[in-house]
């Protein structure tokens, strides 16, 4: 086996994933390592019992002193005996596709869409008195709504083309960009308590109250501009579970282009080798890549990784200039998550003027419930519910699966008993009760994006750490491609220097043999 590359990406996620593929379609030699038997890492998608595994090994605690890991403490597991448990795709990561961003520009630009699936998703509702009202959707829902009077629709259709447009130099936005979005809404548009909850949550997808106005806005402008581009929801789900899957696909794309991928081998050391101080190390290369049953070492001029991969001695040479996601929010430093298995398809009730509004024939949908919306819930925090059922061949027929999750920061208590209340007021919706056949319940801890303490030399930019995939169900996923693109430009001017002449019509996705675009004979 070859083991001399350009670059050696550690970890399979889905950032790294989308990197390799760019600088595998760019004619560089990648080799992609995950020491996990799967791809995509910390947004893997699993069976049913490979998630039962999963679980059992952080129930261990094993590894859970290393710095930099996501953590996860599993507080409760259970489950009745569930029949073809290789039929459910269950995701680390459960998220939703903008239909307009850099994420499915990425996946359309690269091909991957050419082999993988997608399905609109279905409403999205928000929690209030008690029970779910489905979200207008564009300007027709609105003046639909008889539950929103002509003076409210007025001011909220006002808002809505002020976020679809440039609103950065409008009036309206000067100097409050760094302001509490809920006081915007309240001060600039005069919105009423309902609709400022429903923009805040159900439309910016805020995580609490204290969301900034400019973070909220920017994923408001993104949900506005991606209505409309396939059907009147803003978002695409993915078949076969969600982010795990595009990153495999982002593989594949990858190992068609000659990447070579190494999976399920212990990292048992990296060393840096500095040019500076010999005439010939390793042929040139700078890192050496050593792994658990092989013979030889794999080198190559140019590292890039996510932060549990790294050891602590080149730790100071990471460069912290990979980007913050342009639309996002803070990241939250832990994160109360839930898995269920549903024996029904959940279909919250709606009244009779929405029923149109809710998209006929999908079993996919997103519930929000805001802060203080339920009794025994949290005051401070929004929850984020994700449903998906054999619609998006995630599950069997007439089974469905929940993912909750809610941003923890100061709050502390067991995640079931913090997700709980909102689990039961799903079930509460169908008459008779739905059935739990299994149910998992877990906190994520996430760790922060590594500062540099001391500049690195210029010869030594060569090494880089991918953030985290933010918690987000709605937008997360363009932070990958964010990332992504940065991170390959960074690699492509390393390597074959910063005067290099490529076609940039499609993005970052270059062709390796003329330096331009790949046609499509699609």
């Amino acid at each position: 086996m070859e083991n001399e590359f350009d670059v050696i990406i550690l970890g399979t996620g889905l950032t790294e994933s989308i990197t390799a593929a760019a600088l595998a379609k760019a004619g560089l030699k990648v080799a992609h390592v995950d020491p996990n038997a799967y791809y995509g890492a910390d947004e893997a998608t699993l069976t049913l019992d490979e998630l039962v595994a999963w679980a059992e090994r952080h129930s261990s605690q094993e590894n859970t002193d290393q710095e930099g890991c996501i953590k996860y403490d599993v507080a409760f597991q259970s489950a009745v005996e569930v029949s073809h448990p290789k039929q459910y795709t269950l995701s680390l990561s459960p998220s939703v596709i903008p239909a307009v961003g850099p994420f499915i520009t990425s996946i359309i630009a690269s091909g991957v869409a050419r082999y993988s699936s997608f399905k609109l998703l279905g409403s999205v509702l928000i929690y209030n008195n008690d029970h779910f009202k489905a979200v207008p959707r564009g300007k027709e829902d609105v003046f639909r709504d008889q539950q929103i009077p002509l003076l409210e629709k007025r001011r909220l259709m006002r808002f809505l083309m002020f976020a679809a447009e440039q609103y950065e130099s409008s009036p309206e936005f000067q100097d409050k960009g760094r302001g509490l979005f809920l006081d915007f809404l309240r001060q600039a548009f005069s919105l009423s308590e309902n609709l400022v909850e429903t923009v805040a949550f159900a439309l910016a997808y805020c995580t609490s109250s204290d969301e900034p106005t400019s973070s909220a806005l920017t994923r408001v402008q993104s949900c506005l501009r991606s209505t409309g581009r396939y059907g009147p929801s803003p978002f695409l789900v993915s078949y076969y579970g969600g982010s795990g899957e595009l990153a495999q696909g982002f593989c594949r794309a990858a190992a068609v282009n000659g990447g070579v991928y190494i999976l399920g081998r212990r990292i048992t050391n990296i060393t840096f080798n500095d040019p500076s101080l010999s005439r010939d190390t390793n042929g040139g290369h700078r890192y050496t890549l050593e792994l658990d049953g092989f013979p030889e070492p794999l080198h190559a001029s140019c590292l890039l990784s996510s932060l549990p991969h790294i050891p602590d001695r080149l730790r100071w040479r990471i460069v912290p200039d990979l980007p913050e996601p342009s639309y996002g929010q803070p990241f939250p430093c832990r994160v109360a998550r839930g898995i269920v298995i549903l024996d029904g398809v959940i279909s919250p009730p709606c009244s009779a003027d929405e029923e149109s509004q809710t998209e006929q024939g999908s079993d996919s949908l997103i519930m929000v419930f805001p802060p203080a919306s339920i009794k025994g819930g949290s005051d401070v925090s929004s929850v984020q519910v994700l449903t998906v059922a054999s619609g998006t061949m995630c599950a069997p027929p007439g089974k469905s699966i929940i993912y909750l999750s809610m941003s923890l920061d100061d709050q502390e208590g067991n995640p079931k008993d913090l997700l709980e209340p909102y689990l039961n007021a799903i079930l509460s919706t169908n008459v008779p009760p739905y059935h739990c056949l299994f149910q998992i319940f877990y906190t994520q801890h996430i760790p922060d994006h590594p500062q540099q303490s001391v500049p690195a030399p210029s010869s030594d930019e060569n090494l880089w750490v991918v953030p985290v995939l933010p918690p987000d169900i709605s937008h997360g996923i363009d932070f990958a491609a964010q990332v992504a693109e940065k991170a390959f430009w960074k690699i492509i001017t390393s390597i074959r220097g910063p005067n290099i002449s490529l076609d940039v019509s499609n993005g970052f996705w270059v062709d390796s043999m003329q330096g331009g675009v790949e046609e499509d004979s699609d």
